[in-house]
């Protein structure tokens, strides 16, 4: 763990300002959407663009969003997100581009509504137009969960050229968060796309924009609305307000291109995200998470969160007893408490934070998400007597999230910090092959939030705080049988949870059934063994024998020393990266090779002993080779001493990289005397 923010240089964060309310008696007009022209024939021709190329399955030729408020029955304001978006499918890889699902918030009362749909889907039949629509009986509407719906359909008569376009409005009261609006898809480029933003000056957002590529447009101005709302008295009133209008528009934008060791997509989308900071109602003003030390008061307040920390059902009392049993000591049975929700609890959804029901259903269930899980767990070991205390913060998958402001919606996992004999440890029995203070290196993503009521803080999880070794030894020498040896390699800890992962409980027969498919008929292997399996606080070792194939008489043997190991193959294959290389840890990983040299043969080359450094102390790499008293050692390590590389360093670590792969497949030649 770092006491430092991680900088992020594609991120910009501003305010909205606020203003008065005028109310008049009068009758207000709604803004007009703006809308695409009609499709004709020339639109089936893709102008050429830079964001295509030969690998482009669609082409995004415009996509439209628009959101405006309009007064409701509350006295207040509902927002309304309007989207047109049209779209050139070139082969069959973007067939499934003609489903399209939109996500409703229909918590039982004030649901949003999806409105005004029309979709359409325009081909080209012997040079002639022909269009057809969406037929009603084919949209389909799902709940997802208690709060989420989800209205899904597919475009009518989709083939190789087809054009399809959609549109809808989606009206909602729940003005906490605006819709994301995302100019770069994750699949296809896309022409030009805008978003239009009317804002009253009596809602003040946090927008947070991202992104690498220009905006073509990107202005503000201000405007006069009126707005038609319901009075407390149960009649209606105009307001006249100031809004803020924003304009934004990206062109030629390609598709965003996946690279390895790239934590989320999200984090490098070009997007605008927003989120309410504060309210004016005409008498006063209200602050909404406007700081992490609101955002802790309001989490604590919840039902969902913080009030359930200090349930005192008998369900939990009968928990902790069963879990703590007859075990003394404060450390001892917090272990005890944390392996056992760990092993008799599963995780039915690592993207929740809030509890749904309660924790009495979540002990009759034996299951629940990631946020209910971890919150069982500190209010067992509050009732031991230990702080215990919640850690929200944003898995590498999802994105990163903001240290300055608390935009809740970026969280999406919680984790347990506690503190015994002054000593501050981590939980997280969400993932049940997870030791006592071990974390996913998921939870490795910068900024976090402890949520306590005496000393709440910013913590910061850094991958390169992560440190990872491992070390194998193999060891090859010369009997009646041919060439045998054995091989060893201790892992670190999280190569250790990750291998437990993998396992899943399924044994160990199938693991050296895969190491055998991969050597093939060249090596034979026996005797496989995994010790600490079960031991989820030490690291993991794995051996086996084996049994290398050697033709007899051969006046020359090559000898590959990376026996179940070494860089088979570069992992950095681009030219060029636009992004930052995000690795999951720092590493230090040390092989050793021994080897007997057969009778009857001597050595007739070696590789080279070389050593190399990354960037002067951001990595080496030593490779040391040498033969005595008929036996020949290769000892080589590989140390990364960092997990973040920005993207112009992108060019040395991958020539490092190809240095390591070119070293490590050179072989020892052996020469029959």
């Amino acid at each position: 763990m770092m006491l430092r923010p991680p900088g992020r240089k594609t991120i910009t964060l501003f305010i909205l300002p606020l203003a008065c309310l005028v109310t008049r008696q009068a009758t207000a007009q709604e803004k007009p959407v703006k809308d695409l022209p009609p499709i004709s024939v020339r639109d089936f021709t893709i102008p050429p663009s830079p964001a295509v190329d030969s690998n482009s399955s669609a082409v995004i030729i415009a996509n439209f969003g628009d959101i405006r408020f309009i007064g409701n029955k509350s006295s207040w304001f509902s927002h309304v997100f309007s989207v047109h978006k049209r779209v050139k499918i070139l082969n069959k890889k973007a067939f499934d581009a003609a489903t399209v699902r939109v996500d409703l918030y229909t918590p039982g009362q004030d649901e949003e509504k999806l409105d005004r749909l029309t979709a359409t889907t325009y081909n080209l039949e012997n040079g002639q137009l022909s269009e057809i629509k969406l037929d009603k009986k084919d949209i389909f509407s799902d709940r997802i969960d208690k709060n989420y719906s989800e209205v899904k359909w597919t475009m009518p008569a989709v083939k190789e050229g087809s054009i399809i376009d959609y549109s809808y409005e989606i009206t909602s009261n729940y003005n906490m968060l605006l819709p994301t609006w995302r100019f770069q898809s994750d699949r296809f480029p896309c022409l030009w796309s805008e978003l239009q933003v009317d804002i009253p000056q009596t809602l003040m957002y946090v927008m947070v924009k991202q992104g690498m590529h220009p905006y073509s447009v990107d202005k503000g101005s201000e405007a006069s609305e009126s707005f038609r709302m319901s009075t407390k008295e149960g009649g209606w009133m105009v307001v006249d307000a100031t809004t803020e209008r924003h304009h934004w528009v990206m062109k030629d934008i390609p598709a965003f291109q996946q690279e390895p060791f790239l934590t989320s997509d999200e984090n490098y989308l070009d997007k605008i995200d927003f989120q309410l900071a504060r309210t004016y109602n005409g008498e006063d003003y209200k602050d909404v998470f406007n700081s992490w030390k609101q955002a802790t008061e309001e989490l604590l307040a919840r039902d969902d969160f913080g009030k359930n920390l200090d349930d005192d059902s008998r369900a939990v009392d009968n928990l902790e007893q069963d879990a703590v049993g007859g075990t003394e000591g404060t450390m001892a049975q917090a272990k005890a408490i944390f392996y056992y929700v760990a092993a008799h609890f599963t995780c039915t959804d690592y993207y929740g934070k809030y509890i749904r029901s309660s924790l009495t259903d979540v002990v009759k269930k034996r299951s629940g998400t990631v946020g209910e899980i971890n919150l069982l767990l500190i209010t067992m070991l509050r009732k031991l007597g230990v702080k215990a205390d919640p850690v929200v913060l944003s898995t590498r998958d999802f994105g990163f999230n903001l240290a300055s402001y608390p935009a809740l919606d970026r969280l999406n996992y919680v984790i347990a910090r506690v503190v015994i004999n002054g000593k501050i440890i981590y939980l997280d029995a969400a993932h049940p092959m997870l030791g006592f203070g071990q974390l996913d290196e998921a939870c490795y993503n910068g900024h976090a939030r402890v949520i306590s009521n005496s000393d709440s803080a910013s913590i910061y999880f850094d991958a390169d705080s992560l440190k990872e070794s491992s070390s194998t030894g193999v060891f090859v020498q010369q009997t009646d049988k041919g060439a045998e040896g054995t091989w060893e390699s201790l892992l670190g800890l999280q190569k250790s949870y990750d291998l437990r992962e993998q396992l899943g409980g399924k044994g160990q027969e199938s693991y050296f059934k895969d190491i055998q498919t991969r050597f093939g008929d060249d090596i034979s292997i026996s005797n496989g063994g995994i010790d600490s399996l079960n031991a989820l606080e030490k690291p993991v070792k794995i051996h086996y024998s084996f049994k290398l194939k050697q033709p007899d008489g051969e006046s020359t043997i090559y000898v590959n020393p990376f026996i179940g190991g070494g860089s088979l193959q570069n992992p950095f294959k681009a030219a060029e990266r636009k992004y930052p290389i995000e690795m999951p840890y720092c590493r230090d990983d040390l092989y050793v090779f021994t080897m007997q040299i057969p009778d009857g043969y001597s050595v007739e080359e070696l590789p080279k002993s070389i050593r190399a450094s990354l960037n002067g102390s951001d990595g080496s790499f030593e490779y040391l080779c040498g033969e005595q008293n008929g036996m020949i050692q290769i000892r080589c390590r590989l140390k990364l001493n960092k997990a973040n590389f920005p993207a112009s360093d992108y060019g040395t670590l991958r020539n490092f990289y190809a240095m390591i792969v070119g070293k490590e497949g050179e072989s020892i030649v052996l020469k029959k005397n």
